[in-house]
C-alpha cells in the first residue's frame, strides 16, 4: 500500500514531538502550540526555516493536520521595536516602537488554507495589508494548490523567511525605471505542485498595495508572470532550483518595458558543524528601461550568504555578500554581517552591520558608510493550545 505523502509529513511532525517533549515550547507560530514542538522543528533560527519547515511552506500547510491545529487559536500577535542608523523617510525616526502585527493562519477542513498578517502599525504610522491568502489544496491528490490573494511570489524562502534585516539586493535590483519584485507579497494568483522531491510552482502577480490593489490587473500598471522549480526534500538539508520571472512594465514616456528575470539557486542548511549557505546568480534583461533608452539592459547579480548556528536556535550569526549589476553601467556591492539570539521565550533580538557601495562603471568599489541596525521581536499565540 502507497501511503500519501500528507500522511508521512503528518507522522513526521507527531514524532517530533516525542523527540521534542523534553524541551521547551517555543510555539511560534499557532502550528508549533498545537503540536507541542519547539519552533527548531521548522526553524534553524526564527524565522529561518529549515528543510521540514521550508516543505511545510511550499505545500501551503497542507500536509498538516486540521484536528491537530484545532488544538490551537489560529490567532497570533507579534510586536518589533527597531533601531536605524541610517533611518530615511518615511521611517524618519532612528527608533521607532510599536510596530504590532496579527496574523491568522491555518487550515479551513482538509482542503483549504490560509494566512492573513495584517499590521495595526507600522513605521510610525497605521499599517498595511501584508498577506492576505487563501488556497485549494486537494490538486492532483493532495499533492497541487490554487492559491489566490496577497501572496508569496515562487523565490527561494529565504527572501520571505530569514533572521537577516536588510532584504535581498538580488530579487530587488533597479533596472532604469524599473524595479523587479522577486521577493514582494504581490496580488494575484499562485499554482503549485509539491510531491517527492519535485516542488513547481508558478504566479501571476500585479499590485503590491493594501486591499485597493486587490482588482489592480490593467496590464498598463505592470504585471508578472513568475516560476520557481527545485528539488528538496523534508529531511535533506540541501536544495537547488531554479526561479524567473517575466512581465512587463509603464515606462514615464509611455512605452512599456518588457522584461524577464532567471536565477539559479542553492541552499543547504547547517548541519554536522558545517555553516548554511545561499548562494544565487540571477541574470536580467530589460528591452525598454527608461525613457529614452535607445537600447535593451542586460544585467547580472549575485549573492552568497553564510550562516551558522552557535547554540542551536539561540544564537546564529551570519554573513552575506551581493553583487547586482543593471547593464546600464551601475554596480552596487553590498555586504553585512548578522547576529540574532533568543532573550527569552517568544523573545529574540536581532543585529546587523552592513556595508554598501555604489560604482558608476569604474570596476572599482566605493564603500558606502557603514550601517547599524536592530529590532526586538516578541511574538505570542493569544491562547494556550488544548491539552
Amino acid at each position: 500500500m502507497i501511503v500519501p505523502r500528507r500522511v508521512l509529513l503528518a507522522v513526521g511532525f507527531a514524532a517530533a514531538v516525542t523527540v521534542a517533549a523534553a524541551a521547551p515550547a517555543l510555539a511560534m507560530p499557532n502550528f508549533a502550540q498545537a503540536y507541542g514542538v519547539p519552533c527548531s522543528t521548522c526553524h534553524t533560527a526564527v524565522p529561518t526555516l529549515n528543510a521540514y519547515g521550508r516543505y511545510i511552506q511550499r505545500s501551503q500547510y497542507a500536509y498538516m493536520d486540521a484536528a491537530v491545529l484545532k488544538k490551537a487559536l489560529p490567532l497570533w500577535v507579534g510586536y518589533q521595536a527597531q533601531y536605524d542608523s541610517q533611518a530615511s523617510a518615511p521611517d524618519t525616526h532612528r527608533v521607532v516602537w510599536g510596530n504590532v502585527e496579527v496574523h491568522l493562519d491555518g487550515l479551513a477542513g482538509d482542503n483549504w488554507s490560509y494566512h492573513v498578517q495584517q499590521w495595526i502599525w507600522e513605521d510610525s504610522q497605521p499599517g498595511g495589508l501584508d498577506t492576505a491568502w487563501v488556497s485549494y489544496n486537494n490538486l492532483f491528490k493532495h499533492n497541487g494548490y490554487f492559491e489566490v490573494g496577497k501572496l508569496e511570489v515562487p523565490a527561494p524562502s529565504p527572501y520571505s523567511q530569514f533572521f537577516e534585516i536588510a532584504p535581498y539586493a538580488t530579487p530587488e535590483v533597479t533596472v532604469g525605471e524599473h524595479t523587479y519584485e522577486l521577493d514582494g507579497n504581490r496580488w494575484g494568483a499562485k499554482t503549485g505542485y509539491l510531491n517527492g522531491s519535485v516542488s513547481l510552482a508558478a504566479a501571476y502577480v500585479g499590485s503590491d498595495a493594501d486591499l485597493n490593489g486587490a482588482t489592480d490587473f490593467v496590464p498598463a500598471a505592470g504585471k508578472t508572470l513568475q516560476y520557481q522549480a527545485a528539488f528538496m526534500r523534508p529531511k535533506n538539508p540541501l536544495e537547488v532550483g531554479i526561479y524567473g520571472a517575466s512581465g512587463t512594465y509603464p515606462i514615464s514616456d509611455g512605452t512599456t518595458d518588457h522584461f524577464n528575470a532567471i536565477a539559479g539557486y542553492l541552499q543547504r542548511d547547517p548541519t554536522r558543524g558545517v555553516p548554511g549557505v545561499l548562494l544565487v546568480y540571477q541574470t536580467t534583461h530589460d528591452d525598454h528601461p527608461s525613457a529614452g533608452a535607445t537600447s535593451a539592459a542586460n544585467g547580472r547579480d549575485y549573492t552568497v550568504d553564510v550562516y551558522q548556528p552557535i547554540i542551536k536556535d539561540t544564537l546564529v550569526v551570519g554573513f552575506r555578500r551581493e553583487m547586482t549589476s543593471d547593464g546600464m553601467g551601475t554596480v552596487n556591492n553590498a555586504s553585512n554581517i548578522d547576529l540574532t539570539i533568543q532573550l527569552a521565550r517568544y523573545l529574540r533580538l536581532f543585529t546587523e552591520a552592513s556595508l554598501g557601495g555604489n560604482n558608476p562603471g569604474n570596476g572599482r568599489n566605493r564603500p558606502g558608510t557603514p550601517a547599524w541596525r536592530a529590532f526586538i521581536w516578541w511574538t505570542m499565540p493569544v491562547a494556550k493550545a488544548k491539552q
